[in-house]
């Protein structure tokens, strides 16, 4: 009977695949975050904006 063996130890370049695409998904969630962050000071500017020029 054969067995199928694994190798012990990721080879390197699926280790710098690995390392290359976590660091884009970190961007990526960065991005998102960043994003995110603007919403509510944009909508308060859409909203409150034509009243505040309103008063100079």
């Amino acid at each position: 009977m054969a067995t199928a063996s694994l190798p012990r130890h990721p080879s390197r370049t699926s280790a710098s695949a690995a390392a290359v695409l976590s660091i884009l998904g970190n961007i990526a969630v960065i991005g998102v975050v960043a994003i995110g962050a603007l919403v509510v000071p944009v909508a308060a500017l859409v909203v409150f904006g034509p009243a505040l020029l309103a008063l100079i």
